[in-house]
């Protein structure tokens, strides 16, 4: 409705001279705009506040992502679709970043806390841990009864399995140096020496290594889920600033040259 009425607003006024940011439209519209902005950077000063009263977050975000949006026309109306190669048209530009990343991000957040969901069973990633160090317990000793080469493939699959690291490798979800598949690579190569009264305890460590792969394998889909979700933060809210500061500047200059 507000959006209407400033676009019927910018139709019924006809300037001499024609549209432009500077007529007392324009005028109006940018101070509605930069108050519309401030407000949708206040959004993330309000939804980490848990004692704030008032409207429920989830209505809060509703209006962040629709305003937000709305600031694709509003701006132009602002300027009378007037567009140059200039600094203020550098402001329009980075709203623009800012709007369409935060669409991203609600895409992400509508879609990746589901798959997280699905990718943990249910369970809390803490949970996921502690399983992965109940089966390096049982590794362990299991390995006891066996010869000394299967000690320190335990030791391999215990101390050199990471988790993380890099933005590389936690998108890919993958480490191509897991400690835990070179220490059953390093099993399976050992079979031919293997002893028949060792075969069951070693079948046993098998099992347990597997499993402690398909769980890394999760943990590390949850990790990557986490850093998508990181990765847009570390773009939206920056771009969100410099956009702030770039319409204060904007700001500045028109007052300046006034």
């Amino acid at each position: 409705m507000g959006l209407a009425a400033c676009t019927g607003l910018f139709i019924w006024d006809d300037p001499i001279g024609g549209r432009n940011g500077g007529t007392w439209t324009g005028w109006g519209l940018g101070i509605i705009a930069t108050l519309l902005i401030l407000w949708l950077l206040w959004f993330g000063v309000r939804k980490r506040s848990y004692f704030s009263s008032g409207a429920p977050l989830q209505g809060w975000l509703s209006a962040h992502v629709y305003l937000g949006i709305s600031l694709l026309l509003l701006v132009p109306l602002h300027a009378g679709f007037e567009f140059h190669w200039n600094f203020h048209n550098l402001v329009y530009a980075l709203i623009v970043l800012v709007v369409l990343s935060g669409i991203l991000g609600i895409t992400l957040y509508a879609s990746v806390p589901a798959l997280m969901t699905r990718n943990r069973r249910g369970q809390k990633i803490d949970g996921l841990f502690e399983q992965v160090a109940d089966l390096d317990t049982e590794c362990s000793g299991v390995a006891l009864g066996l010869p000394d080469f299967y000690a320190r493939a335990v030791d391999v699959a215990i101390n050199e399995t990471r988790i993380g690291g890099s933005w590389r490798r936690q998108f890919s979800a993958r480490d191509p140096h897991c400690g835990t598949a070179r220490s059953l690579q390093m099993i399976g190569e050992h079979q031919q020496e293997l002893r028949d009264e060792d075969r069951a305890n070693v079948a046993r460590l098998v099992e347990l290594l597997g499993r402690k792969s398909v769980l890394l394998e999760r943990i590390r889909r949850d990790v990557r889920y986490q850093a998508l979700l990181n990765v847009w933060l570390f773009f939206h809210v920056p771009l969100s600033f410099a956009a702030l500061a770039a319409v204060g500047v904007h700001i500045f200059i028109v007052f300046y040259y006034w």
